[in-house]
């Protein structure tokens, strides 16, 4: 607490006394606004701008786009979610903490983790014909209209690396 008391002491002196309430409150807004978890946190992608990172294409649709934060805290960007699964299945030394996807119909971010895929007949980026839904019931609405099927991410996984490199 001495050091509490130090600390408002010295604020009385530097700043008028009128604007200590103004500076204690803008230092209260600032805590408010700093994240609430050490939860990792999508990456800013600038769609139009940024490149894949598996292959170097420019990320331009939200809706395919995803990406991973690994161990060490880089982010991998890419402009097909099934390019990041092979991208993962690819490069094991990549180790991966979070999984983040869009929201096939609000483009918002959402876990890759926790997120329902469908893959089935539609155009992506890269041809991976897969989109993410937060919802169950808008991915099986999404997974009948497109012929296709619901997998969870490890699922996801394990089906494209069937795909890919074979069973």
């Amino acid at each position: 607490m001495r050091f509490m008391f130090a600390c408002f002491a010295c604020l009385s002196r530097a700043v008028p006394a009128r604007a200590v309430p103004y500076v204690l409150l803008a230092a209260l807004l600032l805590a408010a606004c700093a994240p609430k978890s050490d939860e990792p946190q999508p990456p800013e992608i600038l769609y139009g701008q940024d490149l894949c990172d598996a292959c170097g294409m420019i990320i331009d649709e939200a809706r395919f786009a995803a990406a991973t934060i690994l161990l060490d805290g880089l982010a991998l960007k890419f402009d097909d979610i099934g390019e990041m699964v092979i991208y993962h299945l690819d490069h094991p030394e990549a180790q991966v903490k979070a999984w983040f996807v869009h929201d096939y119909n609000s483009e918002a971010w959402i876990r890759g983790e926790t997120a329902h895929f469908v893959k089935g007949d539609l155009k992506t980026p890269m041809g991976g014909s897969i989109a993410a839904f937060e919802d169950q019931a808008a991915a099986e609405a999404f997974a009948a209209a497109v012929n296709g099927k619901l997998f969870t991410l490890d699922e996801l996984r394990v089906e494209l690396h069937l795909t890919v490199h074979g069973g």
